[in-house]
């Protein structure tokens, strides 16, 4: 592994390029180091302690505005920093439930727990960007913000706390990655929508438990969740415009210890996203008409806990456009694509509505490299040589943004022809012979008609 070097143009003045060096060594170490130690939300305290000596070790300031988040600012000394721009860069820390089976020689040493999500490369990057702009100080007019965000896994969210402690209070822009199973070291940028809203129900079912050699004498609250969760699927293909992107989906249904009881009571957790409000509304009136119907059948109780929902995020025209013309000049316009918006949530969506903000897809590989898992599974993964491109993308918006002069950048490009279909989506079926499936008779019965 050795160091990238980067020449790009900066808006320091037309003409001009400037040039920094990734350590991608010490970047693939700390995305390591983090893969091997992951915490969950709201518990991420060595993870904290791990990046605020870091941070502190390079000279920059840090503030913890909760317990397991650091944020550290970097001011620039190409002009008074008080009359700069502020650019922040959010990365999430936390990790997943997921018991790892990669087999990496850094996996998960906390059983139980692994970064199935990624976070562990998006920290590493934003403490990359951050070392490089501190030591390119004399180029920056104004600040940057880098966030080390704590449970953006976790309703209620990480973001939603920063926001409220005055996080983006002094942004002007703020900026995030999240890696994906795209072609490797490609960056995807969207305008207007770029994630659902999502949310989770947890649905408490009461019954009457008993002996298992005695059913008639219990209401099971096994059988009544099971019946609720094959209705709860219906909402989407029944209830719902089949245009509009919805999902409904059961994650998780606790109940009993042992064959021989019937026990007393069932849990469900629900997940909900969608991307029109009044698909909201009507979805969750819907879960709580079933599992009340179901439960109204068999003589049980069931009672709802709503968590606050993820708003959707919605990527700004001005910071779009940025990240787009700094990305081009970081890796190469062949290497940019006009992305399509994803289902997943992110409570990035909380910094993205307070001030101008930018979504990214940064491509870690997928199938094509022999990495087919999707996020949040067991066996994912990423090709390490992909953070080098996010590097130098997050560096390249804040040498854009904070460029005395503070030049706008151009409008990205309407009809871009590189595109490319959301991470996570199914290849298309083959068309050949030209009805249904290869195997399909379809085509020969038309021609016979014919």
């Amino acid at each position: 592994m050795t160091e990238e070097t980067a020449t790009t143009t900066t808006g320091v003045r037309a003409g001009s390029t400037t040039s920094f060096t990734v350590p991608m060594e010490e970047v693939v170490e700390w995305r390591r180091h983090l893969h091997a130690h992951p915490e969950l939300s709201f518990r991420e305290f060595e993870t904290a302690d791990f990046i605020e000596e870091l941070l502190r070790e390079w000279g920059i300031t840090t503030v913890r505005l909760t317990p397991t988040s650091v944020i550290g600012t970097i001011a620039g000394t190409a002009g008074d920093p008080e009359t700069g721009r502020v650019v922040g860069f959010r990365a999430d820390i936390d990790a997943l439930p997921v018991q790892e089976e990669t087999g990496l020689e850094f996996a998960s040493r906390n059983p139980g727990v692994m970064h199935a999500c990624g976070h562990d490369v998006h920290t590493a990057m934003l403490l990359g960007t951050a070392k490089i702009l501190q030591s390119m100080r004399d180029q920056l007019h104004g600040k940057v913000v880098c966030i080390f965000q704590h449970a953006e896994e976790s309703l209620p969210g990480g973001a939603r706390e920063l926001v409220a402690a005055g996080a983006a209070d002094e942004l002007d822009e703020v900026y995030a990655f999240h890696v994906a199973p795209h072609p490797v070291g490609h960056v995807g940028i969207c305008r207007g929508r770029v994630s659902t809203m999502s949310g989770i129900v947890s649905i408490g079912i009461r019954g009457r438990g008993g002996h298992s050699s005695n059913p008639q004498l219990s209401v099971d609250p096994v059988l009544v969740a099971s019946e609720a969760t094959m209705l709860l699927n219906t909402i989407v293909s029944r209830n719902l415009d089949p245009r509009h992107m919805n999902i409904v989906n059961v994650g998780a249904l606790h109940s009993g210890e042992v064959g021989n009881v019937i026990p007393d009571t069932a849990r469900l957790e629900v997940s909900i996203r969608s991307v029109d409000e009044s698909d909201w509304e009507s979805i969750c009136h819907r879960i709580e008409t079933l599992v009340n119907g179901v439960c109204a059948a068999h003589g049980a109780q069931a009672n709802f806990e709503w968590q606050i929902p993820y708003p959707m995020v919605v990527n700004a025209d001005r910071a779009s456009d940025r990240a787009w013309h700094a990305a081009v000049k970081a890796i190469g316009e062949h290497r940019v694509f006009a992305a399509e918006p994803w289902s997943p949530s992110d409570d990035f969506s909380y910094f993205s509505r307070e001030v101008p903000g930018c979504y990214m897809f940064l491509g870690g590989g997928g199938p094509e490299v022999g990495m087919p898992f999707f996020l949040h599974n067991s066996r994912f993964d990423v090709v390490e040589r992909a953070m080098n491109a996010g590097v130098r993308v997050e560096v390249q918006i804040a040498l854009d943004a904070l460029a005395p002069g503070f030049p706008a950048a151009p409008e990205m490009p309407q009809d871009c022809e590189n595109r490319m279909e959301p991470a996570g989506t199914l290849p298309p079926r083959p068309v050949k012979p030209g009805f249904g499936t290869p195997q399909s008779k379809a085509a020969e019965v038309v021609k016979r008609k014919l």
